[in-house]
């Protein structure tokens, strides 16, 4: 095997190498500074003079670079030729010692700073396109990924700081009171059982109407294939609505049942589809050569299409987990009297419901500690998904993969 062969770097790659890095470094810097004043201006207050103070310090090494850079290319090139391919970089040259200034003096044009965004053409332009895909790739992956995580750190900053704190994403003055109330409040941990009975009883009947559903319309010579997957994809796109829902519910005496809340959501076309493209990719020399063995179909479908299909199982599953273990809707359209079969979602939406000052009289406490509690509960409601996610992850990345091959 040929071996790649590094050649070394002259000291000027090796400039510009380092060069690219700080100016990467400090547009996103710049960036970071205005979007976290912008997200969470309420808790940062202490901060802003220190975040001000490292913009400023990142615009202005990226406004001694840029009058370097355009001494060194006017000297080559020409004034004019710098401009011609550097406009957005000449016109945030110009404006971005006069916004500096002016919001440094007039708090109200601080908004302005965004300006620093017409640098971004520039900076990125110094690597290649695959570089720059990378980096555009790699920045929407870290903004994801604190959208997500840091609302969760400030739930349990919340849940367990004392009462009266201005809380952000550290804990103040640790107090787990909240956290106890939650795990030993009885209707809460009864709520916590509907949801996982829901959720399981959910799941598993889904998968198997699913498979059932998805199997034989994955055969191509079924008897009227076409009729059939008409009719669900007509069911897919357009609903009876709510009405007939509970019209239907209560005519199977369903209604202020546990199963009102499992039944309706079994079957999901999306999910079927995924599971009959899936099918469709399966070589079918395995059924035939089980087939010539004296198999039945059942047996095929049990012994080896569906071990086979694990992936897609463990993907649709984990698609009916989080979807059971969320539903909010369903509890208020088929549970009237029965409020001890509400789950998670709706006891918390109760929960919050209510004022802290109708409470007080029975439990002074709890008034005092409303929102630590509402918090821990919230938290409490988030862990069994996240405990999930890592052990699917891998079937969830190779199921929709091959599920997406024929549909």
């Amino acid at each position: 095997m040929a071996t790649k062969i590094k050649v070394p770097l002259t000291k000027e790659e090796k400039r510009d190498h380092m060069l690219r890095r700080i100016l990467l470094f400090c547009l996103l810097g710049s960036l970071c500074v205005l979007f976290v004043e912008l997200i969470d201006r309420a808790y940062t207050v202490e901060y802003h003079r220190a975040f001000d103070i490292l913009y400023i310090v990142f615009a202005v090494v990226m406004l001694i670079e840029a009058v370097f850079r355009i001494f060194r290319h006017s000297a080559k090139e020409g004034f004019l030729d710098y401009l011609k391919f550097d406009k957005a970089e000449f016109l945030w040259l110009v404006t971005c010692p006069v916004v500096l200034a002016c919001a440094s003096l007039i708090p109200e044009m601080a908004g302005w700073r965004w300006l620093v965004a017409l640098k971004m053409p520039n900076v990125f332009g110094r690597y290649n396109d695959e570089k720059v895909f990378e980096i555009i790739v790699e920045i929407s992956a870290v903004i994801l990924i604190l959208i997500f995580v840091l609302p969760f750190f400030n739930l349990v900053a919340v849940a367990i700081s004392r009462p009266g704190q201005t809380v952000n994403l550290l804990p103040k003055d640790i107090d787990f009171w909240g956290v106890k109330y939650a795990i030993t409040d009885k209707d809460f941990l009864a709520s916590f059982k509907n949801s996982i009975f829901i959720t399981a009883a959910g799941t598993v009947g889904s998968v198997v109407v699913v498979a059932l559903a998805a199997y034989p319309l994955s055969k191509p010579h079924m008897p009227l294939k076409r009729t059939m997957m008409m009719f669900f994809m007509i069911v897919m796109y357009f609903g009876g609505g709510m009405a007939p829902m509970i019209v239907l519910m209560n005519h199977l005496h369903l209604m202020d049942t546990i199963w009102a809340m499992i039944i309706p959501g079994w079957m999901s076309v999306y999910n079927m589809l995924l599971m009959k493209g899936f099918f469709e990719s399966l070589p079918p020399e395995l059924e035939e050569a089980a087939k010539m063995d004296g198999a039945s179909n059942m047996y095929v479908f049990c012994k080896i299409v569906l071990p086979l299909a694990k992936p897609m199982v463990a993907t649709i599953a984990f698609f009916q987990v989080v979807g059971y273990w969320n539903n909010y809707g369903s509890a208020l359209l088929y549970i009237s009297s029965r409020k001890d079969l509400y789950p998670v979602p709706n006891f918390i939406r109760n929960f919050m419901g209510m004022s802290p000052q109708s409470v007080s009289g029975l439990n002074p406490t709890l008034a005092t500690y409303w929102n630590n509690v509402e918090k821990s509960y919230l938290l409490f409601s988030i862990i069994p998904i996240m405990c999930l996610y890592p052990f699917v992850f891998r079937f969830i990345k190779g199921g929709l993969a091959t599920g997406a091959v024929k549909g």
